[in-house]
């Protein structure tokens, strides 16, 4: 067999698609090794370009919900995390660049990092703030200068939760490192919601404060700094992942649902994009009741209603019901990337 230097490897397997490169993994011990190197993993995300697949995650009839791939439709098992092998309740905070992070309902301090595509899990170092159950909001980033993945936990302090001027907290603990790193500011109101990572930066909405409830507060990953972004006017919607952009939908209508794109983040303009026509279940005032899940295969929307899934084809106005057997009300649904990062690696720098 030819053999290719080491660099121009890692260039050609970067194109490739991740189905391809697992079964290369048996050519031999260099394919291998260059193929779960962290750097090719880095490489893929921006060069390989992957169509997303619908991920489910079921929260109701079991934790060991098997990870599967038929068609466009995976599962994850969620069974494989020791820290929640014995409780169904465990809790999405986050996920980015495919890679998902969980924490205990019961112990919101106790975190874990999964990887669907490797059904690897890893073990995160203990949140070190002492807010209560509940009153911590986490997110998982990526930095793309180092190259590293970052989570943040915005927390109260102590007493924080019961002042009304607030004393939120935030802590970061950067992938491989086995503690939390304070920042010295963090944001000035409650959040909201999962955040979205989109363009460097996490975002969420703000918690029921009527001087900003117009306003998403962002966390540049990099710089590792909060701000504030205006939001387009709407009264009902949330944030979501829109093909690597920040994206908010109005359901604030009983017979559309339109969708606003921040396409140029740096001048933080809101552009609307979408009008979807859906009209508002019977005995309902509008579409709030709506999830837009994001972006999908051949550039189609996905959306969640109770338990059904429809998808929407931008080029041709249609919408589409999806049949998924057994799809429930609880079961989470996301649009995922397949990420070649073993997380595994990081194992043994981590003491928890």
């Amino acid at each position: 067999m030819v053999q290719f230097p080491s660099d121009v490897l890692f260039d050609i397997f970067s194109r490739l698609p991740i189905k391809s490169l697992f079964r290369f993994k048996c050519v031999s011990p260099l394919w291998s090794n260059i193929i779960d190197d962290p750097c090719l993993a880095y490489m893929h995300l921006t060069r390989c370009v992957q169509e997303s697949k619908i991920l489910l995650l079921d929260h109701h009839h079991t934790p060991d919900v098997t990870f599967t791939e038929a068609g466009v439709f995976l599962k994850a098992n969620m069974n494989l995390g020791p820290k929640f092998a014995n409780s169904k309740a465990y809790f999405l905070e986050g996920c980015c660049n495919g890679l998902l992070c969980f924490t205990k309902r019961c112990d919101d301090s106790v975190l874990v990092l999964f990887n669907p595509l490797r059904q690897e899990v890893l073990a995160l170092p203990p949140s070190t703030s002492s807010s209560p159950l509940g009153k911590r909001k986490y997110g998982l980033g990526f930095d793309c200068l180092t190259n590293k993945y970052k989570i943040v936990n915005v927390f109260f302090r102590e007493g924080g939760y019961e002042n009304p001027d607030y004393n939120l907290g935030a802590e970061v603990c950067t992938l491989g490192t086995s503690s939390w790193r304070t920042i010295s500011k963090g944001p000035s109101f409650p959040l909201i919601g999962k955040p979205i990572f989109a363009c460097g930066a996490l975002h969420w909405l703000v918690n029921s404060h009527d001087a900003l409830k117009d306003k998403i507060v962002s966390f540049d990953v990099g710089k590792e700094e909060f701000g504030l972004i205006s939001l387009p006017k709407i009264w009902v919607g949330h944030l979501f992942d829109l093909g690597a952009n920040l994206a908010m939908v109005d359901l604030s209508t009983d017979t559309h649902i339109k969708i606003w794109v921040m396409k140029e983040y740096e001048k933080k303009e809101w552009i609307k994009e979408y009008k979807i026509d859906i009209n508002a279940p019977v005995g309902m005032p509008n579409n709030s009741l709506i999830e837009v899940i994001g972006l999908w295969e051949l550039g189609e929307i996905l959306l969640k209603y109770y338990e059904s899934l429809f998808s929407y084809n931008p080029r041709t106005g249609e919408l589409r019901y999806i049949q998924i057997p057994g799809l429930s009300n609880d079961t989470e649904v996301l649009c995922h990337i397949g990420n070649l990062l073993s997380i595994s690696r990081f194992q043994s720098r981590v003491k928890v």
